[in-house]
């Protein structure tokens, strides 16, 4: 059975409606929409006029998506050596502590279980992490000078908490400002969707329209913009995982679906099995229309630290 593939990207959307708008003008008179659109008192006019409203929306939002993202990085690239060295210090202060671990519980560091057998469980995200790093470095700051504990593995391993303390400092302002930008990010994307929705509503009761009309050739949505996909098998959605530094290639992607990065790192898209041209770059997040030749895509992660994820409508 024919399925219509709808996109589910809003460039594709719009490039959607852009197409039966065309089709619509072209066939004039007789063009097999007329008495749907009157029936179900849908204004193609009115509807490129409020595309264009969400794609002003839709620009600011990607806009503050980009800011985000490089905050976000920004945030990651100063806390991240800072946290290293925190574990670092903590362990050796473990050791220290080895009689009763719950000492470590004066220096902010969330310990669980008894004495000698106090496991550690740093909170997975910025914030828990820069609370842990503030308490940590409080508590040794309050500590006469000489008489920290610490001091010694300080001394041994080039660490200094004061720059450790400014550094972290500007990580948090970078934190706040990917947050600022996140929240901006998100209200633009909902204000887009709100105005948004009912086209998108419009464009799946066309498309039900002509399906139902061209029911003996169902190929004929093709010259309306709709991707019809008639494989035996009912596409599904895939999700990828591509390793730091790896590359991955997929194939029988549903020409018309949407890739969406699922993961925390930037992803470079090439059409085709190699890595040949220029790639499409995919934020966190984001997501791109995989239009015709991209049946095939490969995948690379530039990332040598954290693994990406990806999904994609595919038919096997």
């Amino acid at each position: 059975m024919a399925r219509i593939i709808f996109p589910e990207d809003f460039f594709g959307q719009t490039k959607l409606l852009g197409d039966i708008i065309s089709k619509h003008t072209t066939d004039g008179e007789t063009s097999a929409l007329t008495p749907f659109l009157a029936q179900k008192n849908i204004a193609l006019a009115v509807d490129s006029v409020t595309a264009a409203t969400a794609t002003t929306h839709e620009t600011s939002r990607a806009l503050l998506s980009r800011q985000s993202e490089n905050f976000r990085q920004l945030r990651d690239n100063r806390f991240d050596p800072v946290f290293t060295r925190l574990k670092g210090s903590v362990q050796f202060l473990k050791t220290f502590y080895s009689a009763n671990s719950t000492e470590l519980g004066l220096w902010g560091i969330p310990v669980a279980g008894g004495n000698g057998t106090g496991r550690i469980s740093y909170p997975p995200d910025f914030s828990g992490r820069m609370q842990v790093f503030t308490s940590f470095a409080a508590h040794h700051d309050a500590i006469d000078p000489g008489a920290s504990p610490l001091l010694p593995y300080l001394l041994q391993n080039s660490v200094d908490l004061g720059d450790d303390e400014v550094t972290a400092g500007v990580a948090l302002e970078n934190h706040n400002s990917f947050t600022a930008a996140t929240a901006a990010a998100e209200n633009e994307r909902e204000q887009r969707d709100m105005i948004w929705q009912p086209v998108v509503q419009h464009l799946k009761d066309i498309g039900d329209y002509l399906k139902k009309l061209f029911a003996n050739n169902p190929k004929n949505l093709g010259s309306w913009g709709f991707i019809v996909d008639d494989s035996p098998q009912k596409p599904a959605l895939r999700t990828s995982k591509v390793k730091p530094g790896e590359t991955v290639t997929n194939n029988s992607i549903i020409v018309g679906s949407t890739f969406t990065n699922t993961g925390t790192v930037d992803l470079h898209v090439y059409k085709g099995k190699t890595t040949t041209g220029t790639p499409s770059i995919v934020p966190p997040g984001e997501q791109l229309g995989m239009i015709k030749g991209f049946s095939t895509i490969t995948v690379v992660n530039p990332s040598t630290l954290t693994k990406g994820k990806f999904t994609v409508l595919s038919s096997k």
